[in-house]
């Protein structure tokens, strides 16, 4: 919620001195002083360009340091901010962060570290470079002993000295890549290159080999390759080899041939195979020496057989050869197999598929936040290769320093359709609810035998436990005979539909209902037992499918008098949280249960930034309470529930032991599966609309105590001289509303609502032509953007300029600036 009477920028951006100070080693350079301290220098130099926000640039700062300490007075390094000094990154050719260069004796062609990103590893590459310095001024190639000159060498200790005896055996007999040159002793330019060819060879070393042909002894190569001058370099790329090879195009300093090189071995290698998790063999071979694994948690195969998981698999395998050339492990695992993995990452109750990507050498990990589709997937993936994630890293919970979460060793899918096994009937008549606490215990291991034969998971045996243990505080209570018999029957019949949906579940939810039913309910005063009459059909279900989108509106806070940013004064330094469920001060949820579909937005009120607390912090709190009981607790869907959801979350927000304090509104809704009804409850302005065949037939209404003063849920300690305003959950407003298949349902903070008319809402909703999760995401995005864009627009006639000046009679034009967080979600009866 944005205010700009309390909003300033306090957001550390970086300056000139960015990571480094001068009491650092680390020389700070920029245009006006990098020629004359490098280009000009005699001394070698290892050169950094970062930029302020790159996370890798800040986890690499400290290792940096250390390295400049320790070459201190033997090699130069420096660091270049090179989101602030474009033109001088754009010099060296600097696309991504961090980037460091070598600059040896050659300093207008230097080449690319390609190095481990530790001190350990920048010092060892300096001493090489040192080493190879050394050899240059003695007259020899590389680190070769041989001396240069008339000497073929061996191009350096890396390079392999090639003859007419050993060419066949040793480049056209091998699978890997080679790159050859064909050289003279006489040659000036083959003495020119030697150094640059021994630094490429040690650079490239274990991906593509490099090798040096004396043409002028083992002329019969030269002749069968048509060598006709020196140097001449031949590429034999990976696989089996027929003798022919593509000529080297590139350029003649070692990153020429390094990026060359790199560029040809990385387009020959084969995609990275998408592989089952299986065991913690799986897992580490695949994660703890890659940068990042990809993994991917499929839906059940009951719930998405072979045809939509082998869809799946394909579209990852995809985007594999994508993005090939990052060295990426790739994993997918079925939902619910690895229980311990998912906990440690945060997933299982956004729905599935789902994926993360885990670096297990920081033991951090990021979860995709958008859709799990080709354009959800690719925009996050993109983010990650660039370095620039929306959302941040965040620690694995519960895995220790330097480990991987745990994983259980599992059988591997069979590449089937799934199918439950047939079994006999199992007679349920003896679930007596009234027998004794012994028996309750007995038909606790009963059910867990239950799930082992039919694989119903622990969401399923914690419910019907549940359901056990309240039957008997209704035995013990003091309710007449039939009265405990209907509360009974209630409870069998809500229990057995939320738990219904897959061919195991119906198996139980039949066996329930063969003990009673609403229509025929028949109480024997002899056996004090239910009468049996068949279950009814399940009908098909609905269910959400949702795209998310957002943006931060209010990173900074802008001096309307003097057009600049500005902090605000003596304003207290905030530390911002780093949940992956904001947009700013705003925060979201989505959730799905066996009851239904469960989409909620809060929005943080931004007067508490004046008092040096993150809005956020209260929003993602409340919105994370919601998201756990709708995963954990909810054991009923009514018009009553989601403010009882609502109440529930509050409540475990004012007993944390450490204090949460803050205000939001809050929006949320619940398509329950069966009934085809949206139950909302709505606190405040953040609300929804339900969009059929292009026009609005329902929306959530605003609760303002006066204008732009929402009705919010608030924690705070007592301030004089302070007006809180503080509402309970009871105030929400709550509705319910049958929809139909294609319906659309915007659920959204007060950043849409103030900044877009409904004539926009409608206009880019209209122009979903099929609803696919691709579809779904690029409308979010664009409703999200737009009313970003008109927030800042100081001539857009919004919604919330002619509330202001119906309210308050003002005449105001323009956009309001604000956080904006979009659920947009359409209804189906579809799988997959």
């Amino acid at each position: 919620m944005f205010s700009s009477a309390v909003l300033f920028a306090f957001a550390l951006v970086a300056s000139v001195n960015g990571f480094y100070s001068s009491n650092d080693d680390v020389v700070q350079l920029d245009p006006s002083n990098f020629d004359r301290l490098v280009v000009q220098s005699s001394d070698l130099w290892i050169v950094e360009f970062y930029a302020p926000w790159c996370g890798h640039c800040q986890s690499l700062t400290p290792e940096w340091k250390r390295a400049a300490t320790a070459l201190k007075g033997i090699v130069k390094i420096g660091a270049v901010d090179a989101d602030n000094h474009k033109s001088l990154g754009q010099q060296y050719g600097v696309s991504g962060f961090p980037t460091i260069k070598i600059f040896g004796t050659n300093k207008r062609s230097p080449s690319n570290y390609q190095g481990g990103r530790t001190a350990d590893a920048i010092v060892q590459e300096a001493l090489s470079q040192l080493r190879t310095i050394v050899n240059e001024r003695l007259g020899k190639r590389g680190g070769s002993g041989s001396s240069g000159g008339g000497s073929s060498g061996n191009g350096g200790k890396d390079a392999v000295e090639l003859t007419d005896s050993n060419f066949q055996s040793t480049v056209l007999d091998s699978e890997e890549p080679w790159l050859v040159e064909f050289m003279a002793p006489w040659c000036g330019h083959c003495k020119n290159l030697a150094p640059e060819w021994a630094r490429a060879a040690t650079e490239l070393k274990g991906k593509v080999n490099l090798g040096v042909v004396d043409a002028t002894v083992h002329t019969q190569l030269a002749q069968r390759y048509g060598i006709q001058g020196f140097p001449t370099i031949k590429f034999f790329p990976a696989g089996r080899k027929d003798g022919q090879a593509e000529d080297y195009n590139g350029g003649r300093s070692s990153g020429d041939i390094v990026a060359w090189a790199l560029d040809k071995h990385q387009a020959n290698i084969p995609p990275p195979e998408v592989i089952e998790i299986t065991d913690q063999a799986v897992l580490d071979s695949n994660c703890a020496e890659k940068q990042l694994c990809i993994i991917s948690f499929l839906p059940n195969i009951l719930d998405c057989q072979s045809a939509c998981r082998n869809k799946h698999i394909a579209m990852l395998k995809k985007f594999g050869e994508t993005y090939k050339r990052n060295g990426w492990g790739w994993l997918w695992v079925e939902a619910f197999r690895q229980p311990k993995l998912e906990e440690s990452v945060g997933i299982g109750g956004f729905g599935y598929p789902a994926q993360v990507a885990i670096n297990a050498r920081k033991g951090k990990y990021v979860v995709l936040k958008g859709s799990f589709s080709e354009s959800g997937i690719s925009a996050f993936l993109k983010e990650l290769s660039t370095g620039r994630l929306t959302s941040p890293l965040v620690p694995l919970s519960g895995v220790a320093d330097g480990k991987l979460p745990t994983v259980e060793t599992s059988e591997p899918w069979d590449g089937k359709d799934g199918k439950l096994e047939v079994v006999e009937d199992i007679d349920l008549s003896d679930v007596n609810l009234d027998d004794d606490e012994d028996d309750l215990n007995a038909k606790k291991k009963k059910l867990i035998f239950f799930n082992n034969i039919f694989n119903i998971n622990r969401f399923l045996i914690a419910n019907f436990i549940t359901y056990l243990l309240i039957c008997e505080r209704i035995k013990q209570s003091q309710f007449s005979v039939s009265q405990k018999t209907d509360v009974k029957l209630s409870l069998k019949i809500n229990f057995a539909r939320a738990v219904s949906g897959t061919e195991a579940e119906n198996f139980l939810y039949n066996s329930l209902l063969r003990l009673s039913t609403s229509s025929s309910i028949h109480h024997s005063q002899q056996s004090n037992r239910l009468a049996i009459t068949p279950s009814p059909t399940i009908t098909r279900s609905v269910h959400l499918l949702t795209a998310t989108s957002g943006y931060n509106g209010h990173e900074d806070e802008e001096d309307e008098d003097k057009g600049h940013l500005r902090k605000k004064k003596n304003s207290p330094k905030i530390q911002r949280t780093n949940r992956s469920n904001v947009y700013g001060d705003d925060a979201f949820f989505t959730a799905k249960n066996r009851l239904g579909d469960f989409l909620g937005v809060a929005d943080g009120v931004g007067g508490w930034r004046e008092h040096g607390i993150d809005p956020s912090l209260f929003s993602s709190s409340l919105m994370e309470a919601c998201k756990s009981l709708v995963d954990n607790k909810l054991i009923d869907l009514n018009p009553l529930t989601l403010k009882e959801l609502l109440s529930k979350a509050y409540k475990q927000l004012l007993e944390e032991k450490q204090c949460i304090i803050g205000s939001s509104t809050a929006c949320i809704v619940a398509l329950h599966h069966e009934k085809s009804i949206l139950h909302t409850a709505n606190l405040g302005d953040s609300g929804f609309v339900i969009i059929r065949k292009n026009a609005i037939v329902h929306r959530s209404q605003e609760q303002q105590h006066y204008f732009n003063s929402p009705f919010q849920l608030s924690i705070h300690p007592e301030m004089k001289g302070q007006r809180l305003i503080a509402d309970r959950p009871e105030q929400a407003s709550i509705t319910s509303f049958n929809v139909e298949e294609n319906d659309c349902i915007l659920v959204a903070t007060d950043g849409i609502w103030d900044n877009l008319p409904d004539s926009t809402i409608l206009e880019e909703v209209n122009k979903l032509a099929e609803p696919t999760l691709d579809n779904l995401q690029q409308i979010a995005h664009a409703l999200a953007k737009r009313a970003l864009d008109n927030g800042h627009d100081p001539k857009f006639n919004s919604p919330f300029a002619k509330n202001a000046k119906k309210a308050l009679g003002i005449n105001i034009i323009g956009g309001k600036p604000d956080d904006v967080t979009v659920l947009l979600a359409i209804v189906t009866s579809k799988c997959g």
